[in-house]
């Protein structure tokens, strides 16, 4: 029988506190490298920062979250609400102007931050309520910071993600103690993650499976009106950001940018899937052993971890997806294998086990790293980027002293950095990355296309060189420079000059 994890030494040392030293020091490299990103220039983390961005300042100028998406500016907010309007209420506090993008951009990365350290300890109070070791907890809290996709390093994603644990935490003490109280708070923070994006559905749906399956009326009538008030109080605060129209054709249309198999290329490239095929098959365990498990809280876990697995890979056929959407599904995974190991107790295989978890978990959280590393740019000089802000801020006052842009004329902007952050409202066609990467349009823009030709556009900016504007198909030819510096040239409609 192998030696229990728990209780090996090595030169005198307990094995577990090597494990949880190794997981402290992989967990800081992490933690500075995240800090160090918060102030790079770059306007690009991952996951389309700038419609982040965007967001957030349409709800700190005042203006319509959610617009026709076919009708100037062409704006698509694809996601629910909440996050956007954290942000842009953190940003009124501290005093942040609308259109001061690049602190908007520190802002949104520092809550992002915030919000991933603090699924972590929510993690671990998981882990603890299920019955999990101090060691298996803590270990499980810190390889879900490591394994954070560049998706919530600014994105929504953050906090969808603290608000489902909390979700689940909640959940998992009402299965100790099965108040009612609990249960209402586990609806709260589930429409919450929800109301931050749709993939927050899971939490929303996991505890009522699981009283559904367990026959457990009462309480099931209780979590589905809780969840009901609360998710129409919240869908009804949408109203103030946008007609139900206007919020159903950009948080569901425009969505529907078209099936691809490019997530799932990805992820079962041997390369890649090695460092996940351990917790898929570690999903099967915790699914087979919660059947037999007399444990409410552990089947809770068996139900929620390949429902979060099953709904990821079901999304993850949306063109554009990649394996982030596996991350809550993972993070539940190491809960229920913390929680598999107080389970196995009287089991052979559970020293096994243990010692599994940890050295596979150490591999994928060291695999995440490097990960994070490459995204992090390394070597690469940030001052390239911050030169990019000065340019965009040399012609914002360009098309405004100089050239006296109106704030009701339009721009459109053909390459992504500030400076449609300093025309909001007025830079046409912002989410350009919808048009770029949906496999056919989810839109129609025969508005943008007369819109180019008829006056409404009055200055087009680009990186290209002088000539026609090609975008959606079209190529306009009637526009000619009127102002050039560096490597960007503003064009305006030849029969203007």
């Amino acid at each position: 029988m192998h030696s229990a994890l728990e209780t090996t030494k090595v030169l005198g040392v307990p094995a577990r506190w090597l494990v949880l030293a190794a997981a402290f020091a992989i967990l800081a490299w992490n933690l500075d490298l995240r800090w160090e990103m918060v102030f790079q220039y770059r306007t690009e983390l991952g996951g389309v920062e700038h419609n982040v961005v965007h967001g957030i300042q349409k709800v700190l100028l005042g203006l319509t979250l959610y617009e026709d998406p076919e009708a100037p500016p062409f704006d698509v907010i694809q996601y629910t609400p909440a996050y956007y309007v954290l942000c842009a209420s953190i940003a009124k506090v501290l005093g942040i102007a609308g259109d001061d993008a690049r602190s908007i951009y520190l802002l949104c990365r520092v809550v992002a931050l915030v919000l991933n350290v603090i699924t972590c300890l929510l993690v671990y109070r998981c882990c603890r309520v299920a019955g999990a070791a101090s060691w298996a907890s803590i270990f499980a809290a810190c390889v879900t910071f490591c394994c954070f996709w560049e998706h919530y390093f600014t994105r929504m994603d953050a906090l969808q993600s603290a608000a489902s644990m909390a979700a689940f935490l909640q959940f998992l003490r009402w299965t100790k103690d099965p108040r009612d109280g609990l249960l209402i708070q586990c609806s709260a923070w589930a429409v919450l993650g929800f109301m931050a994006k749709q993939s927050g559905i899971v939490a929303m749906a996991a505890p009522v499976l699981y009283l559904l399956l367990n026959r457990q009326w009462r309480p099931l009538g209780v979590s589905m009106l809780a969840t009901t008030v609360f998710l129409l109080i919240a869908l009804a605060g949408t109203f103030l950001l946008g007609t139900p129209w206007h919020f159903y054709q950009n948080t569901v249309l425009g969505l529907a940018n078209g099936f691809s198999d490019m997530m799932y290329r990805e992820l079962f490239d041997p390369a890649t899937y090695k460092y996940f095929i351990g917790w898929h098959v570690l999903v099967v365990i915790i699914v087979m052993q919660g059947l037999r498990s007399s444990s409410p809280t552990f089947r809770f876990l068996a139900i929620t971890a390949p429902l979060s697995l099953l709904f990821a890979l079901i999304t993850g056929l949306k063109h554009g997806s990649r394996p982030n959407y596996l991350h809550e599904s993972l993070v539940l995974t190491f809960i229920g294998t913390a929680a598999l190991l107080d389970q196995l107790k009287a089991v052979r295989w559970r020293n096994v086990l243990g010692w599994c978890f940890a050295l596979y978990g150490g591999i994928f959280a060291a695999y995440r790293t490097n990960s994070a590393l490459a995204w992090y740019h390394v070597g690469e000089p940030d001052a390239a980027n911050q030169q990019l802000l000065k340019d965009d801020l040399a012609l914002r006052n360009v098309l405004l002293n100089d050239l006296h842009l109106a704030p009701d004329e339009y721009i459109f902007i053909t390459y992504r950095e500030y400076l449609e952050h300093f025309f909001v409202g007025q830079s046409l066609l912002t989410q350009k990355d919808i048009v770029q990467f949906s496999t056919y349009r989810i839109f129609d823009y025969d508005r943008f296309q007369s819109a180019m030709r008829d006056g409404t556009v009055r200055f087009v900016i680009t990186d290209k060189a002088p000539g026609p504007v090609t975008y959606l198909d079209s190529t306009y030819t009637d526009w000619a420079p009127v102002y050039k510096t560096g490597r960007y040239t503003i064009l305006g409609r030849s029969a203007q000059q």
